[in-house]
């Protein structure tokens, strides 16, 4: 098996390539989370809970 991975003969390029674009991925979404507003964090987490009247999607 490791053997198989050693012989790649140019495919090393693609996997440098994939790891790459792997890890610039998470550290944008990891930026794009530590920057995000904490107000809307706190808002979107009640949601769930919060107790609406006037709900279109309830069928009686």
């Amino acid at each position: 098996m490791f053997k198989q991975i050693t012989d790649l003969a140019g495919g090393e390029v693609y996997l440098t390539f994939s790891l790459l674009m792997f890890l610039v991925f998470f550290i944008i979404v990891g930026i794009y989370l530590l920057k995000m507003n904490k107000k809307h964090i706190e808002n979107m987490s009640s949601l769930p809970f919060q107790d609406n009247n006037a709900q279109t999607n309830e069928e009686d």
